[in-house]
């Protein structure tokens, strides 16, 4: 660590030095050997910043070891399983937040890396790609995110905004628990001048019926299915099978998500399936470009037409004017 500049930092590893080789120890037996060059690094890159921002608020030394304390063994899970090896750009710029957000690392050093490594998880299981983008936006609200409670409704109202579609239907009621700042704030950062209340009630915001294209695919091929999949609604949610895998479906205007629904018969799912012949009702001339026969399964809600083709295995979205 002879590249550690920070003096807080340098005499708390020196100070408790056998403690923090015990749970280096303790992790090379979990995890096997641990990769010295990723630690120090990540300590340098990382760590030694965070610890800086804390320390910058003139907290007691116990403070500082109870913040080190949970960077290095978080650090040493996150290294030791390989997540900071094999996503180390998306967990620095993660973590990196802290920077900004002193205050909650001061008070819950533990609580904030594990939602930081929570929302990463979710991320990486629906929406990778999104990961920086995120980060983006929370960066633009850290000034007004005084509370964990802050920081957790403003993650997820990012996190559906950056594509987990799943978290819409909740966030109308998390919206308005927020400050008058920073619902401000939120509003700005995702661009809306609108009736707040509208964004998180309504899918899509367009004013006509418009193809919004498709999610599943093949699971040989990073997919979801191992069979064409047929859908069905049952209680308002719209749920897929293949026969082997079921899912519920989450759509709107930022993403798509497929989440498991293991509650959920597949035999259950395909007596409730229904099939049309034209989708001429909803579609108008689009309905020309879709064969009719191919048709295996359709639901249509109140602002969404889904459908599957026999051979196909994925799902056709549009948005509906009615929206």
């Amino acid at each position: 660590m002879e590249k550690i500049s920070l003096p807080e930092l340098i005499t708390e590893l020196k100070d408790k030095s056998a403690l923090y080789n015990q749970w280096y120890n303790e992790s090379e037996m979990k995890y096997g050997s641990l990769p010295s060059h990723v630690i120090a690094v990540w300590m340098i890159e990382v760590v030694e910043p965070i610890v800086k921002s804390a320390v910058e608020q003139n907290v007691a030394p116990e403070k500082i070891h109870e913040i080190v304390k949970a960077l290095y063994q978080e650090s040493l899970k996150l290294i030791g399983s390989g997540q900071a090896v094999r996503y180390k750009d998306e967990y620095k710029k993660a973590w990196l937040l802290m920077v900004k957000m002193p205050n909650l690392l001061v008070k819950f050093p533990v609580k904030t890396i594990s939602l930081l490594n929570d929302v990463l998880s979710n991320f990486h299981l629906y929406a990778p790609e999104k990961i920086r983008e995120w980060c983006k936006l929370i960066e633009t609200s850290t000034a007004d995110i005084k509370t964990i409670e802050d920081f957790k409704i403003t993650g997820r109202i990012y996190a559906w905004k950056c594509g987990l579609a799943h978290l819409r239907t909740r966030l109308k009621k998390d919206y308005h628990s927020l400050s008058e700042n920073l619902q401000e704030a939120v509003a700005n950062t995702i661009n809306y001048s609108g009736n707040t209340v509208e964004i998180f009630e309504n899918p899509w915001t367009n004013n006509n019926t418009k193809f919004e294209g498709v999610q599943g695919g093949f699971k040989g091929a990073a997919g979801f299915f191992e069979h064409p999949p047929k859908l069905a609604e049952i209680e308002g949610n719209i749920f897929v099978t293949d026969s082997k895998s079921n899912y519920v479906l989450f759509a709107d205007q930022f993403g798509k998500v497929l989440l498991p629904a293991n509650s959920v018969d597949a035999s259950y799912i395909l007596s409730n399936s229904k099939r049309l012949e034209t989708l001429k009702k909803w579609l108008g001339k689009e309905n020309e470009k879709i064969d009719g026969n191919a048709l295996s399964s359709v639901v249509v809600t109140k602002n969404t037409l889904v459908f599957t083709l026999h051979n196909s295995y994925f799902l056709y979205l549009f948005s509906l004017a009615d929206a």
